[in-house]
């Protein structure tokens, strides 16, 4: 909704008077922000993450000069959540992890007693060499007009001889006299900042987290400076975590406001009786007073103002929000073969013979909650298949014995000896028809459910954003969408961008052959064969691109927007193509044969002759992407000279040949926590282009529902692990539902056209429900929870799905919601 834009904005006014910024950011998000503030025309050093990075500023060594600038003289800093989350144990032997405050504190000394002398100690002091640590204390000390209280009252800190406490590493463990004041002294080498951004608000809401030691102890705001705390989830599970996050803001509400707890207890009581006119009109009041409470420090830019939505309304009489649907994708225990209803049965017997809560029984229950997203299978196949029942029942009790406190009676044993056997039975029935199988996760239903959704949004020219929790049913997905498809453009004679089959993806090859219901036996050598030929015909095209591809971006360059940092590498990579004999430019690792590729697969795949302004355009989104443009070149200054610039162009090159020289097809792609930071900003780009792959983007929830757009070329988002919290949720469908997205795309096509009411475009939300497994249950919570978020923040006080029940009062249904806070700052109510 733009709110990185609208702080930019905020930003570049407050410096434009002369004031300094901090933004606060999550890490991997420094990528956006400097775009954004670049795009503003505010200039940022490299974002600023760990102690080492802060204390390379003062250094004097070569390639650095003192005309640089150091964190205090920006006039905007980007600095991580994470900034401040420094090991300092007490065997380190890197003495400038904690060596700034006794330096700072033997500066400031000499800079305000009488004598104007160093303390006694400090001298020669081995501990105290760092030249960077010594430049940066006396760039604090000369640049404060005074130390906080804490640092100049407490005795311990002025301490100092052979035996000094502040010498000691092993007294800097976290919350300690003497982890705080570093804190403290790392904050006043940033200076005192007039505004301070806070991206992602609501993350690390504990007293103890990251983010709060970063605000309490080192930002130091000016006398007049203020906050901003930017959040698309300010509340989640809880009306009460309005508290928390507008404590960031330095706003004191009380633990319980009337306000707050008013208006969730007449949402809820509306819900249940909107018929009933005092529990409207109580409602009303809440929302009133709710609405009036906040408005003093929340502004929100509403989507129910959002032209597209509206249009959307207008055209099609349904509620504001119904540009958003759900649409289960459902797993129907009846269909099942006897095979799967074992083993929902014997999931189902495992909660029953495990209530006892001991360890045991929790993994148990652990792996029945997620047996119908595929993650409880997993964990089952992966014990021991071959095993002496006896043995390893007598095993079980020998270790749960002497790892118990209590004595057991003989009465207690041959209970547990029962048990056990219970347990290991139902676990024999639930992996029985899977052992020695390696394929088990590639004909799990709900995987299967799920590919035949998203396969059928593919065959209609869009693509699909997954999200999950658990890695190998996320990896399986992968593999079988890639594998079928695979298949598809070989039986239908369509070039695929591999020569044949890696050794990964066999199985899921042969699961998809017999989804499929192709013909006869699969042959692994003829499949290569016939991915071998086809390959060609690919090869062929990137011929034809290496032939112009440096005169066609040097054409190019002229007409689209080129930074003097792209120019910079071209020059570069122009060099290096002209120093190369003829025939080495056709090797695959060659940097011309890498950019082509890269750059045919950008592009539209049937573009056989690319102009030179698609080529330049494709050039300069693949710079932009590969770079770690938030760290800066590797002096870390900003400017690129010619060292530099070769330096970062071979980095390039080489994270370019990792992504495009990958062992696997690319339709559907996994980014998951181990993914690196340009490759997923490079997954990025090829999801937002229309033509090109990924198809399918499968992301794991925790790294792709923040910082990332992945709206230009989708608008389904399928949730194959349903969440327990919305603000996740929310989170994840945001990816997609921004402006300028393909929806919106979509619904202005369709109200230029002849579109019926039911043909309009909405932004598709599929969850995967394994019916007769915890999903449902895990399901029907989260859309409670969803309806109590909404209705805090979206206007939606009774949702589609509760007003169904409710047929016969839409007029009624409508006054409610239409009565729900707006904190839009153009909102009538």
């Amino acid at each position: 909704m733009g709110k990185t834009r609208i702080a930019a904005a905020v930003a570049k006014s407050v410096i434009a008077v002369g004031g300094r910024v901090a933004i606060l950011v999550p890490s991997g998000l420094g990528f956006q922000w400097a775009d954004e503030l670049r795009k503003a025309d505010v200039e940022v050093p490299p974002v600023l993450r760990s102690l080492n990075a802060y204390l390379n500023a003062w250094d004097m060594g070569s390639g650095h000069s003192r005309a640089q600038k150091v964190w205090g003289e920006h006039e905007a800093l980007l600095i991580s959540h994470a900034f401040c989350n420094w090991s300092l144990k007490g065997t380190t032997k890197t003495h400038w992890r904690w060596a700034l405050l006794p330096e700072t504190l033997a500066h400031w000394r000499a800079k305000t007693s009488d004598s104007k002398r160093m303390p006694r100690g400090y001298r020669n002091n081995a501990k105290l060499l760092d030249p960077r640590v010594t430049a940066a204390a006396s760039w604090i000390a000369e640049n404060s007009a005074h130390l906080p209280s804490e640092l100049v009252d407490d005795p311990s800190l002025d301490a100092w001889g052979r035996e000094s406490p502040l010498l000691d590493p092993s007294n800097y463990g976290r919350e300690t006299v003497f982890r705080r004041a570093l804190e403290k002294v790392v904050g006043l080498g940033l200076g005192r900042f007039d505004l301070v951004i806070i991206d992602e608000a609501h993350k690390s809401r504990g007293q103890e987290s990251g983010l709060n030691r970063l605000l309490e102890r080192l930002i130091f705001q000016a006398d007049q400076g203020r906050r901003v705390a930017m959040t698309a989830t300010p509340v989640e599970l809880d009306a009460e975590q309005w508290r928390q996050t507008l404590s960031r803001i330095e706003v004191d509400v009380p633990s319980t406001s009337d306000a707050i707890s008013a208006y969730s207890d007449a949402v809820a009581k509306v819900r249940c009786c909107p018929s009933d006119e005092s529990v409207r009109e109580t409602y009303k009041e809440a929302a009133k007073k709710f609405k009036e409470f906040l408005s003093r420090y929340l502004l929100r830019r509403d989507k129910r103002e959002d032209p597209w939505i509206r249009a959307f309304h207008e055209r099609s009489g349904e509620m504001i929000h119904a540009y958003r649907r759900e649409r289960e994708i459902c797993v129907n225990t009846s269909t099942l073969t006897p095979d799967w209803k074992r083993v929902v049965c014997a999931a189902e017997a495992l909660a029953f013979v495990t209530s006892q809560a001991d360890d045991s029984a929790a993994k148990l229950k652990r792996l029945r909650l997620t047996l119908g997203n595929g993650h409880g299978l997993a964990t089952l196949i992966d014990t021991p298949q071959e095993r002496d029942n006896a043995s390893d029942i007598e095993q079980s009790m020998d270790h749960s014995a002497s790892s118990s406190p209590l004595e057991r009676d003989d009465q207690d044993l041959a209970m547990l000896d029962k048990r056990l056997q219970r347990v290991q039975w139902w676990q024999g029935i639930a992996i029985k028809p899977f052992v020695g199988s390696v394929s088990a996760l590639f004909d799990h239903p709900a995987i299967l459910a799920a590919v035949r959704a998203i396969e059928e949004v593919c065959q209609e020219g869009e693509k699909v954003l997954v999200f999950g929790r658990f890695t190998r049913p996320l990896q399986a997905l992968v593999r079988l969408l890639s594998a079928r498809e695979m298949l598809r453009s070989i039986d239908g004679q369509r070039p695929w961008p591999k020569s044949k089959v890696h050794e990964n993806e066999w199985a899921a090859v042969e699961a998809a052959h017999r989804h499929l219901m192709r013909p006869g036996e699969l042959d692994r050598g003829a499949l290569d064969q016939q991915l071998a030929d086809q390959y060609k015909r690919l090869e062929q095209q990137r011929r034809g691109i290496r032939e112009n591809l440096i005169s066609g971006i040097e054409e190019g360059l002229g007409k689209v927007q080129a930074t003097d940092r792209v120019r910079v590498l071209f020059d570069i990579f122009k060099n290096e193509v002209s120093s190369v004999p003829e025939h080495g430019k056709g090797s695959d690792d060659h940097s011309v044969a890498v950019i082509a590729r890269a750059i045919q697969e950008l592009i539209e795949s049937a573009m056989e002759s690319p102009s030179p302004t698609d080529l330049a355009a494709a050039f300069v989104d693949l710079i932009h992407a590969a770079s770690d443009r938030d760290k800066g070149d590797a002096d870390e200054d900003g400017d690129l000279d010619e060292l530099s610039a070769a330096a970062l162009w071979q980095d390039l090159v080489d994270r370019l040949r990792e992504e495009y020289n990958r062992p696997e097809g690319g339709f559907a792609r996994l980014m998951d926590g181990d993914a690196k930071p340009h490759t997923r900003r490079l997954l990025q780009l090829a999801f937002n282009r229309r033509h090109g792959y990924p198809k399918v983007l499968v992301a794991q929830s925790a790294v792709g529902r923040e910082g990332l757009n992945l709206h230009k070329a989708c608008r389904t988002v399928v949730l194959l692990h349903p969440e327990w919290n919305p603000g996740v949720v929310e989170q994840q469908i945001g990816r997609v539902d921004r402006i300028g997205s393909l929806w919106e795309r979509k619904v202005e096509e369709a109200l230029n056209g002849d579109s019926s009411n039911d043909g309009l475009p909405r932004i598709e939300i599929r969850p995967v429900i394994f019916q007769g497994t915890y999903d449902e249950k895990n399901w029907q919570v989260l859309r409670e929870r969803w309806d109590d978020l909404r209705a805090q923040l979206h206007g939606i006080v009774i949702s589609p799905r509760v007003a169904d029940g409710f047929g016969d009062l839409k007029s009624t249904i409508g006054e409610i919601n239409d009565a729900a806070p707006n904190f839009s700052p153009t909102a009538c109510n």
